[in-house]
């Protein structure tokens, strides 16, 4: 079951470490920052990790929060009201890590990207497109073990190659390699050309 975070606008600039009335961008490089710091990826201690959990979905609620308040502000030209009612807000799941993964790959930062990829599939681990993109930049990176291993899930996962057997035995072995080479050829060409 899902925990509700209700928060304030004054509570959620808090949580980011900034004053009220700050920017669309200094809300997204605090949020971004943040983000990096507190990622649960980042912890091997089972006890740091969980308190990471924790903190990563306070500084989500309080950026979606903000995001939220800018942009109903920025379309009405109204200011945020002084005393703001509490907004439940729990808006992150796999599709918004998977597009933050997309937007990272645009800006070549492929090292967050994966890691918002792999938060997507954590979230739903039958996310086809997050396992092709996280694969696409790990071989990008030269990680064509990892690289296979996604490519090969998103295809298990579309039908397009077999399932392990009882005996853990994959039939038709050499069609799942030459659809991993032809993915890895056509994810080389595509980072080429952007």
């Amino acid at each position: 079951m899902r925990q509700r975070l209700d928060l304030d606008i004054n509570h959620a600039y808090e949580i980011l470490g900034l004053k009220p009335g700050a920017s669309q961008v200094e809300i997204k490089r605090a949020y971004r920052q943040l983000v990096k710091t507190h990622h649960p990826d980042r912890f091997v201690n089972l006890q740091e990790k969980e308190q990471a959990e924790v903190k990563i979905k306070q500084i989500n609620a309080a950026y979606n929060l903000l995001k939220s308040e800018s942009t109903i502000s920025d379309s009405t030209t109204v200011t945020t009201p002084k005393k703001s009612p509490k907004t439940s807000v729990n808006r992150f799941d796999a599709e918004s890590f998977y597009n933050y993964g997309v937007e990272s790959v645009g800006k070549g930062e492929y090292e967050e990207a994966i890691a918002y990829f792999t938060q997507a599939i954590r979230l739903n681990p039958r996310y086809v497109e997050a396992y092709k993109y996280r694969g696409l930049v790990c071989s990008q990176l030269g990680y064509e073990h990892r690289a296979a291993s996604d490519l090969n899930k998103a295809a298990q996962l579309e039908g397009k190659i077999p399932q392990a057997s009882a005996y853990g035995r994959v039939q038709y072995q050499s069609q799942r390699k030459s659809w991993v080479s032809r993915w890895c050829r056509k994810i080389k060409n595509f980072f080429r050309w952007h």
